[in-house]
């Protein structure tokens, strides 16, 4: 009994992998025919192929084990023992057809969140950081200091506060709430023989926190507006955009989190702070109130 369930076994992966090879090499044959301009000449065939015909860790570990079961069977017992028969042959066009049945919008989420750096909200965390933050923070907080010293002001942060909201983010919240847009905080770097400049905005509140008035250098991250107006397209506003909005507003946040917290340049240097848009009753959450919650937190500028 154990001994037919092991054979029959067998003889189920050796199916799956044959229909699975079989099927990879009709892809290969695909991506030969109709995408071969996404590939270098010279390798083209052995790169479809490559990636064709490679497996994960638990495949192979899969494989492996029911090779060396089945080589085992065969020289103990008989050789034709573990072969699939034609019963078993005959369900690979049904295997064929039930081989997407493990996709679901779940699953589509799980690999938004894996770690590849292929999906959208990675590639505008990276974009916003090796474009700009990475370049524009180093000596930030020393910036601060002069720029506090030449204006007469006061930082409420020294440090670049990059606010998250987890809708559609609002162009004029900042103006709204704050008093006033100040002078932006710039820094100029050298890159390919030309000079650049990195600028922060820079808002004063429009209350006294200890009978004190403090600015901060404040904004909102420009991908997300791209990314909003990406989604009024018909052609880049999928319904999978749609339908993982917030799912991409986490992930950004998480992985340019990661970004700035796994680089000495730019570590403590900014403050990422997600925040919901609306209240529950739907009005529009202060921003200035969010930054003296977040004061509290951070600083001991509340503290006796």
């Amino acid at each position: 009994m154990i001994e037919e369930y092991v054979v029959n076994s067998i003889r189920i992966v050796a199916t799956v992998f044959l229909a699975e090879f079989l099927l990879r090499f009709y892809l290969c044959v695909v991506e030969y025919l109709y995408y071969s301009r996404y590939y270098q000449p010279e390798n083209r065939v052995t790169t479809i192929l490559r990636r064709a015909y490679s497996l994960n860790n638990v495949s192979k570990h899969l494989l492996l084990a029911f090779l060396v079961l089945g080589i085992g069977i065969s020289i103990s017992d008989n050789s034709c023992a573990v072969f699939p028969t034609v019963d078993f042959l005959s369900q690979i066009p049904l295997y064929w057809g039930l081989r997407t049945i493990h996709r679901s919008t779940l699953t589509d989420l799980h690999r938004l969140r894996d770690p590849h750096g292929l999906d959208y909200p990675t590639g505008m965390a990276s974009s916003l950081f090796y474009g700009c933050l990475i370049h524009s923070l180093p000596g930030l907080k020393n910036r601060m200091t002069v720029y506090e010293d030449q204006n007469n002001i006061t930082f409420g942060l020294n440090r670049l506060i990059i606010l998250i909201p987890d809708e559609k983010p609002d162009d004029g919240v900042l103006e709204r709430d704050f008093d006033e847009q100040a002078t932006p905080l710039k820094t100029i770097v050298e890159r390919a023989g030309v000079d650049r400049t990195f600028q922060h905005s820079v808002y004063r509140m429009n209350r006294r926190i200890n009978d004190k008035i403090y600015y901060f250098a404040l904004e909102l991250p420009a991908p997300m507006f791209s990314f909003s107006d990406a989604m009024q397209s018909s052609t880049s506003g999928t319904w999978q955009m749609k339908q993982f909005k917030r799912e991409i507003w986490m992930r950004f946040h998480e992985h340019l989190d990661e970004l700035i917290k796994s680089c000495p340049q730019t570590r403590n240097k900014v403050d990422l702070i997600i925040y919901k848009s609306c209240d529950v009753e739907g009005n529009p959450v202060d921003i200035s109130e969010l930054l003296i919650s977040h004061m509290k937190k951070t600083t001991k500028l509340f503290k006796n």
